[in-house]
């Protein structure tokens, strides 16, 4: 969770030389077209060195809050899938973490059947508050996704929260994967004897939760076993921020910095990513935020805000495009600096980097 209120009230390898290593194998040279905004938002750029092989044919849809489709050549990945969107403060406007959890089922039947239409390869957690995961048991057992493998990469509290929901589940081949940061996964996975170029790459980046007034966030946490059966949304605790960049072929890399805004500094540093996607709003104890980030990413080519909406107007009313926090919208674009620029998403409405 970035504690924002709602916006209408509003020895190993370097780290260094990992995420070099990445970028080199996946997108050096990189060949996307210019990044295709929405109809409303054309605040689009095109991707670093793109432009000579026409598109890149990569795809990012906008769920709501920090939620993100990635797709490409059949292959679907989604980071922190949270559609429920329910009420989280008091009638004072305060977070009230004493709520019950609630799944609204009817939505998540709608944004699957018309939206996202198969199953993701990968489902990434950046952290544990319930409007990362809550839903994410549901997603899990729903009709179109129950017979898929769908790889679930968290940290170990992440994965103990969803257990103590009910992941896997009995039946499911959804396999849970507990990363902590630096991981470099390929897939398809390597074939036994044989040297073969994966399709894509995701690297972890460890991470930092956002900091508002005060200096903290609520709640925190870690576990080590699954707890109860989860029933609040305090319950949901952050137990550890991730950050992912997802390289596709030699093609585009895409930063995904996308649950908070905040960031380790030198956690990734060296990485020169094409898209970054950026949590937008809670980050007012956060020095310099935005011209950091931009900085220490090598100044990407396209910046995308996330995490900045009001986090409880439905997806399917069409004010939830009203809902954004046009604030920080304003000073990402004023923080970038010239030769990036910023496409300002809308709710489910896919865009091509």
């Amino acid at each position: 969770m970035s504690t924002q209120q709602p916006a209408a009230a509003h020895s190993r390898p370097s780290r260094r030389s990992v995420l070099r290593t990445g970028v080199a194998a996946g997108a050096a040279g990189v060949t996307g077209a210019a990044a295709t905004a929405p109809a409303a938002a054309r605040e689009e750029s095109p991707a670093r060195g793109s432009g000579a092989r026409g598109r890149s044919g990569v795809r990012l849809r906008w769920l709501g809050v920090a939620g993100w489709e990635l797709t490409f050549d059949g292959h679907r990945l989604l980071v922190d899938p949270y559609l429920t969107r329910q009420r989280f403060t008091d009638s004072a406007g305060n977070a009230d973490m004493t709520r019950k959890l609630e799944v609204d089922q009817r939505i998540i039947d709608q944004v699957l059947g018309e939206h996202l239409t198969g199953a993701p390869e990968f489902l990434l957690l950046t952290h544990g508050h319930w409007d990362h995961i809550a839903d994410v048991p549901y997603l899990l057992d729903h009709p179109s996704w129950r017979k898929a493998e769908i790889n679930v990469l968290g940290t170990e509290t992440h994965l103990h929260l969803l257990k103590a929901m009910g992941v896997p589940g009995k039946g499911r081949a959804h396999r849970p994967v507990p990363v902590s940061g630096g991981e470099v996964l390929r897939h398809p996975l390597q074939p036994s004897g044989k040297r073969t170029r994966p399709d894509y790459t995701v690297e972890v980046v460890r991470s930092l939760h956002s900091q508002v007034g005060g200096y903290g966030f609520d709640p925190y946490g870690t576990l080590t076993a699954p707890p109860a059966r989860p029933r609040t949304l305090g319950d949901l605790v952050e137990g550890g921020t991730l950050g992912y960049q997802v390289t596709v072929g030699d093609r585009l890399c895409v930063m995904f910095l996308s649950g908070t805004a905040n960031f380790a500094a030198r956690e990734v540093s060296g990485a020169t990513p094409d898209v970054l996607v950026l949590g937008a709003s809670g980050h007012a104890a956060v020095h310099d935020y935005f011209a950091r980030a931009v900085k220490a990413l090598g100044r990407p080519r396209v910046v995308v805000p996330s995490h900045h909406d009001d986090m409880v107007t439905p997806l399917d009313d069409p004010a939830v495009h009203d809902s954004v926090n046009r604030g920080a919208v304003d000073r990402l674009r004023e923080a970038v600096g010239p030769g990036t620029r910023v496409i300002d998403p809308r709710h489910l409405e896919p865009f091509e980097l």
